[in-house]
Protein backbone atom coordinates (compact mmCIF):
# COMPACT_ATOMS: atom_id res chain seq x y z
CA UNK A 1 0.00 0.00 0.00
CA UNK A 2 1.44 3.41 -0.93
CA UNK A 3 1.57 6.49 1.30
CA UNK A 4 -1.38 8.15 -0.45
CA UNK A 5 -3.61 5.13 0.19
CA UNK A 6 -2.60 5.09 3.86
CA UNK A 7 -3.38 8.81 4.24
CA UNK A 8 -6.70 8.48 2.42
CA UNK A 9 -7.78 5.53 4.54
CA UNK A 10 -6.87 7.52 7.64
CA UNK A 11 -9.09 10.38 6.45
CA UNK A 12 -12.04 8.28 5.28
CA UNK A 13 -12.06 5.61 7.99
CA UNK A 14 -10.85 7.57 11.02
CA UNK A 15 -11.96 11.10 10.14
CA UNK A 16 -8.39 12.41 10.30
CA UNK A 17 -8.97 15.67 8.42
CA UNK A 18 -5.51 17.06 9.17
CA UNK A 19 -3.92 14.28 7.15
CA UNK A 20 -5.40 15.78 3.99
CA UNK A 21 -2.91 18.64 4.31
CA UNK A 22 -0.15 16.15 3.46
CA UNK A 23 -1.83 15.37 0.14
CA UNK A 24 -2.37 19.05 -0.59
CA UNK A 25 1.27 19.79 0.14
CA UNK A 26 2.46 16.85 -1.93
CA UNK A 27 0.36 17.54 -5.03
CA UNK A 28 -0.34 21.29 -5.08
CA UNK A 29 2.49 22.06 -7.53
CA UNK A 30 1.45 19.24 -9.84
CA UNK A 31 -2.20 20.31 -9.88
CA UNK A 32 -1.30 23.98 -10.30
CA UNK A 33 0.98 23.29 -13.27
CA UNK A 34 -1.71 21.14 -14.90
CA UNK A 35 -4.30 23.89 -14.47
CA UNK A 36 -1.89 26.59 -15.62
CA UNK A 37 -1.03 24.63 -18.75
CA UNK A 38 -4.69 24.33 -19.65
CA UNK A 39 -5.86 27.78 -18.58
CA UNK A 40 -2.80 29.90 -19.33
CA UNK A 41 -3.61 32.20 -16.42
CA UNK A 42 -1.96 32.00 -13.00
CA UNK A 43 -4.90 33.42 -11.04
CA UNK A 44 -7.41 31.07 -12.63
CA UNK A 45 -5.00 28.15 -12.18
CA UNK A 46 -4.61 28.98 -8.47
CA UNK A 47 -8.40 29.19 -8.03
CA UNK A 48 -9.02 25.91 -9.85
CA UNK A 49 -6.21 24.21 -7.91
CA UNK A 50 -7.92 25.15 -4.68
CA UNK A 51 -11.31 24.07 -6.03
CA UNK A 52 -9.88 20.72 -7.15
CA UNK A 53 -8.55 19.92 -3.68
CA UNK A 54 -11.83 20.95 -2.05
CA UNK A 55 -13.87 18.85 -4.47
CA UNK A 56 -11.51 15.88 -4.09
CA UNK A 57 -11.83 16.10 -0.31
CA UNK A 58 -15.61 16.25 -0.50
CA UNK A 59 -15.83 13.09 -2.59
CA UNK A 60 -12.76 11.31 -1.20
CA UNK A 61 -14.85 8.41 0.07
CA UNK A 62 -15.91 7.72 -3.54
CA UNK A 63 -12.31 7.02 -4.60
CA UNK A 64 -12.16 3.28 -5.32
CA UNK A 65 -8.39 3.04 -5.80
CA UNK A 66 -6.67 5.28 -3.22
CA UNK A 67 -3.24 4.41 -4.65
CA UNK A 68 -4.28 6.27 -7.82
CA UNK A 69 -5.15 9.46 -5.97
CA UNK A 70 -2.81 11.67 -8.01
CA UNK A 71 -4.40 10.61 -11.33
CA UNK A 72 -7.87 11.01 -9.88
CA UNK A 73 -7.00 14.46 -8.53
CA UNK A 74 -5.57 15.55 -11.88
CA UNK A 75 -8.72 14.36 -13.59
CA UNK A 76 -10.77 16.56 -11.28
CA UNK A 77 -8.44 19.51 -11.97
CA UNK A 78 -8.65 19.00 -15.74
CA UNK A 79 -12.44 18.80 -15.58
CA UNK A 80 -12.72 21.98 -13.54
CA UNK A 81 -10.28 23.75 -15.85
CA UNK A 82 -12.27 22.71 -18.91
CA UNK A 83 -15.48 23.89 -17.26
CA UNK A 84 -13.95 27.29 -16.60
CA UNK A 85 -12.82 27.56 -20.22
CA UNK A 86 -16.27 26.68 -21.47
CA UNK A 87 -17.90 29.27 -19.24
CA UNK A 88 -15.47 32.00 -20.22
CA UNK A 89 -15.77 32.36 -23.98
CA UNK A 90 -14.31 35.87 -23.86
CA UNK A 91 -10.97 34.49 -22.65
CA UNK A 92 -10.91 31.95 -25.46
CA UNK A 93 -11.60 34.67 -28.01
CA UNK A 94 -8.78 36.81 -26.60
CA UNK A 95 -6.37 33.87 -26.76
CA UNK A 96 -7.26 33.22 -30.40
CA UNK A 97 -6.83 36.90 -31.24
CA UNK A 98 -3.48 36.96 -29.49
CA UNK A 99 -2.28 33.83 -31.29
CA UNK A 100 -3.34 35.15 -34.69
CA UNK A 101 -1.75 38.55 -34.15
CA UNK A 102 1.18 39.28 -36.44
CA UNK A 103 4.53 40.12 -34.88
CA UNK A 104 4.97 43.87 -34.47
CA UNK A 105 8.30 43.94 -36.25
CA UNK A 106 8.20 43.56 -40.04
CA UNK A 107 11.95 42.97 -40.29
CA UNK A 108 12.80 39.38 -41.12
CA UNK A 109 14.86 37.67 -38.48
CA UNK A 110 17.98 35.86 -39.62
CA UNK A 111 17.74 32.99 -37.15
CA UNK A 112 14.73 33.52 -34.87
CA UNK A 113 15.21 30.42 -32.74
CA UNK A 114 18.81 31.37 -32.03
CA UNK A 115 18.00 35.00 -31.29
CA UNK A 116 15.11 34.68 -28.90
CA UNK A 117 15.65 33.38 -25.41
CA UNK A 118 14.41 30.08 -24.10
CA UNK A 119 11.88 31.95 -21.97
CA UNK A 120 10.52 33.79 -24.99
CA UNK A 121 10.27 30.49 -26.86
CA UNK A 122 8.43 28.96 -23.94
CA UNK A 123 6.02 31.91 -23.82
CA UNK A 124 5.34 31.62 -27.55
CA UNK A 125 4.73 27.87 -27.29
CA UNK A 126 2.44 28.32 -24.28
CA UNK A 127 0.51 31.08 -26.08
CA UNK A 128 -0.04 28.83 -29.09
CA UNK A 129 -1.06 25.90 -26.89
CA UNK A 130 -3.63 28.11 -25.16
CA UNK A 131 -4.98 29.15 -28.57
CA UNK A 132 -5.63 25.56 -29.67
CA UNK A 133 -9.20 24.28 -29.60
CA UNK A 134 -9.97 22.82 -26.17
CA UNK A 135 -9.87 19.14 -27.16
CA UNK A 136 -6.41 19.56 -28.70
CA UNK A 137 -5.09 21.77 -25.94
CA UNK A 138 -6.05 19.31 -23.22
CA UNK A 139 -4.37 16.36 -24.95
CA UNK A 140 -1.21 18.38 -25.71
CA UNK A 141 -0.96 19.51 -22.10
CA UNK A 142 -1.47 16.05 -20.66
CA UNK A 143 0.84 14.29 -23.12
CA UNK A 144 3.73 16.68 -23.64
CA UNK A 145 3.68 18.96 -20.59
CA UNK A 146 2.43 16.53 -17.96
CA UNK A 147 4.13 13.55 -19.64
CA UNK A 148 1.19 11.18 -19.21
CA UNK A 149 0.86 7.98 -21.21
CA UNK A 150 -1.82 7.79 -23.89
CA UNK A 151 -3.67 5.14 -21.88
CA UNK A 152 -3.83 7.45 -18.84
CA UNK A 153 -5.06 10.33 -20.98
CA UNK A 154 -7.75 8.11 -22.51
CA UNK A 155 -8.88 7.12 -19.03
CA UNK A 156 -8.74 10.73 -17.88
CA UNK A 157 -10.88 12.05 -20.71
CA UNK A 158 -13.15 8.99 -21.09
CA UNK A 159 -12.04 8.54 -24.70
CA UNK A 160 -10.73 5.57 -26.61
CA UNK A 161 -6.98 5.15 -26.91
CA UNK A 162 -7.26 5.53 -30.69
CA UNK A 163 -9.16 8.83 -30.33
CA UNK A 164 -6.56 10.21 -27.92
CA UNK A 165 -3.70 9.29 -30.27
CA UNK A 166 -5.53 10.90 -33.18
CA UNK A 167 -6.20 14.07 -31.18
CA UNK A 168 -2.55 14.20 -30.10
CA UNK A 169 -1.39 13.81 -33.70
CA UNK A 170 -3.75 16.51 -34.99
CA UNK A 171 -2.92 18.85 -32.10
CA UNK A 172 0.81 18.40 -32.62
CA UNK A 173 0.47 19.00 -36.38
CA UNK A 174 -1.61 22.16 -35.86
CA UNK A 175 0.70 23.48 -33.16
CA UNK A 176 3.85 22.78 -35.18
CA UNK A 177 2.37 24.63 -38.18
CA UNK A 178 1.73 27.67 -36.00
CA UNK A 179 5.16 27.48 -34.37
CA UNK A 180 6.92 27.22 -37.74
CA UNK A 181 5.26 30.50 -38.71
CA UNK A 182 6.95 32.00 -35.63
CA UNK A 183 10.30 30.59 -36.75
CA UNK A 184 10.40 27.94 -34.03
CA UNK A 185 11.14 24.82 -36.03
CA UNK A 186 13.08 22.74 -33.49
CA UNK A 187 10.75 22.74 -30.52
CA UNK A 188 11.93 20.23 -27.94
CA UNK A 189 8.43 19.97 -26.48
CA UNK A 190 7.52 17.06 -28.75
CA UNK A 191 10.46 14.80 -28.10
CA UNK A 192 8.50 12.95 -25.41
CA UNK A 193 8.20 9.19 -25.41
CA UNK A 194 5.15 7.90 -27.25
CA UNK A 195 3.77 5.44 -24.70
Amino acid sequence: MNDDATIIRSIVEKGNRRAYGKLVEKYSSLVFSTCLSILGNREDAADITQDAFVKAYEILSDLREPEKYSLWLRRIAVGLSKNLLRSNSRRTSRLHALADRKPESTEPRAEPAAVISAREQSDIVRRHICALPERYRTVIVLKYLEDLRYADIASFLDLSLRTVKLLAYEAKRLLMTRLKKEGLVNVSLFHAQSA
